[in-house]
């Protein structure tokens, strides 16, 4: 692909909902997108880059234009987040990687390892991820000068990425956690029982099968447990009562890795539920 990379582009996320809002109002070159926003030229610089990287602006006679986005959640900023989740996720075909599937890749990396924690200059985990890439999942981007290796800025840029958009949580200086954004997770399976599931429930292997395909390369460990840090996230929401894992037909059961037993959760759980409001 002859595009940017998309760890180079974006420094500050935060730029792109602004800057897509703006284009969406009418502004249509970088300079109504200033005059519009208030932003800097390299705020705007990054975000077009950034927004036409995760497909969601076009360009087209010299003018900008938005993309739709997939879900309306009644939340302008969850539909926002999870509509660049989802354009990053359709470019995460192993037989075809996306150059921008390092955001997602580098993100499965650690919930198939159960990374809880990483600091943002950790050269040995950026290390171990960028080797995982070729060795693993045979995905190699490239740019006029060759090979595009992670490393410390790319690193940092990625932890911005994945903090906004509710994937990590930054915890003190350079620490952040891994742990999925619950309102992420929780319309994900609303929209998975919508499309996928039945009766207000969905089996938890076809939730997963939906969710790897539309949001998240969450795929179930060799035990066939779910990964614990979003083990945890669907644990907390059966204790906050937004959803019960059930039995439910005949699929085999899944378990939650890493999480104690709790009412709510059947010891042969092998579909979640969505408690009526």
């Amino acid at each position: 692909m002859s595009e940017g990379y998309i760890l180079n582009a974006v420094q500050s996320p935060g730029f792109l909902r602004p800057v897509y809002e703006a284009v969406q109002e009418g502004s249509a070159t970088r300079d109504e997108i200033r005059s519009t926003t208030g932003l800097h030229e390299d705020a705007v610089k990054q975000a077009t880059d950034g927004l036409r990287y995760v497909r969601l602006l076009g360009k087209e006679d010299g003018e900008y234009y938005t993309g739709s986005l997939p879900w309306k959640t009644g939340d302008e900023e969850l539909s926002f987040r999870m509509a660049i989740l989802h354009n990053l996720a359709a470019e995460c075909d192993p037989s075809d990687w996306g150059k921008q599937a390092v955001v997602l890749l580098n993100y499965q990396y650690l919930l198939e390892k159960d990374v809880q924690y990483f600091q943002n200059d950790d050269q040995v985990i950026y290390g171990e991820i960028n080797d995982w890439h070729r060795s693993e999942k045979d995905y190699v981007p490239m740019s006029k000068q060759g090979e595009i290796d992670l490393n410390k800025n790319k690193f940092v840029n990625w932890s911005r990425i994945v903090t906004y958009l509710g994937l990590a949580h930054k915890a003190r200086g350079r620490e952040h956690t891994v742990y999925p954004d619950p309102e992420i997770v929780e319309t994900s399976i609303r929209l998975a029982i919508e499309d996928s599931g039945s009766d207000g429930r969905i089996e938890i292997k076809q939730y997963v099968d939906w969710l790897s395909e539309e949001l998240l390369p969450v795929s179930l460990r060799s035990d066939g447990s779910i990964p614990p840090a979003f083990s945890r996230v669907l644990y907390n929401l059966v204790r906050d009562e937004r959803i019960e894992l059930v039995e439910y037909g005949d699929a085999g059961a899944v378990s939650l890795a890493g999480t104690p037993g709790r009412p709510g959760i059947s010891a042969d759980a092998n579909a979640i539920e969505v408690v009526s409001e």
